[in-house]
This record gives C-alpha cells, structure tokens and sequence, in this order.
C-alpha cells in the first residue's frame, strides 16, 4: 500500500505539470521570447493499475487526470499516464497534456516516485499558440492531489 502511495503521489504531482490557462505571461525579453507562468494543479481522477506481477512491478502505470487552476479560476486541465520502468530506483516515465484555451502542452519526465523534491519535466511539443513549445515546467509537489507548476515556454 505505501508504494501504491509513493505511485500516487508521484503521478499528482506530474498531474502538477499541468497548465491550462489564459495566463498572465511574463516575459523574459530574450530573443527566445520566453514565457513563464504559474498554474496549481489539483488531481480529481486517477486509478493505480498493478499489470504484471502482484504488488510493485515494471509495467505497472498511474492513468491521472486534474484540474488547472490560476486562484479559484479552472483555466485548463491535464491528462497523464505514468508507467513504472524501475522498481529498484522506483522510477516511473510520466507522459501527460494540458489541455488550455488555444491550444495544448505537452510534456515528460522520468520521475522518482513518492519523492517530494522539485522535479523538472520537458515540454516536448504543443498546439493552437502553443505550436512549436519547448522548454520545461519546474514542478513543486505540495501533497498528494495537488502541485505548483511553472512553465517556463521557449518558441
């Protein structure tokens, strides 16, 4: 069950790397024209799917998916799947969207579950205004449902 936990937590807070928003961009003035924003994420869906072998086994994935938030406003959501590559450095390659007004992110990362330290995750793509987005989002797990995100877009 602790395990189970440390998946869970894990996947909520790459549900964390989620950004739906009309945010209020910030800007870097480089010639990259970065952007970075700030979004909470709030997991409200997930379900643990124990695949191969009982208990804590490779294959084993977290399907996720959450709300978007700037205050008490939903500006976006996020969906995910993380799957378990290592059970001796209990790792797990998270893959997840967030869905935003005008388009979409998204992003990966190889993440050590149920650790609680800031994580970075590549923003590997985008569409609508998001077409060509690189860069990467600063994850600040908070609790088991919920993460700070910080996107840091390139592109």
């Amino acid at each position: 069950m602790g395990k189970r936990l440390a998946l869970l937590g894990t996947a909520i807070a790459l549900v964390a790397l989620a950004v739906g928003v009309v945010p209020a961009w910030g800007s870097s003035g480089d010639k990259d024209k970065q952007r970075t924003f700030r979004v909470d994420a709030v997991n409200t869906e997930q379900n643990f799917l124990d695949l191969g072998a009982t208990g804590n086994s490779l294959g084993d994935q977290i399907v996720f998916t959450g709300q978007l938030l700037k205050g008490d406003t939903e500006v976006g959501h996020q969906g995910g799947v993380c799957t378990v590559t290592s059970v001796a450095r209990n790792e797990a390659q998270c893959l997840a969207t967030y869905a935003l007004r005008g388009g979409q992110i998204t992003g990966q990362a190889l993440v050590n579950l149920g650790n609680p330290a800031p994580y970075a995750v590549a923003i590997t793509g985008g569409s609508g205004k998001y077409e060509g987005a690189g860069g990467e989002v600063r994850v600040q797990p908070v609790s088991e449902t919920r993460g700070i995100l910080t996107f840091h877009l390139k592109g």
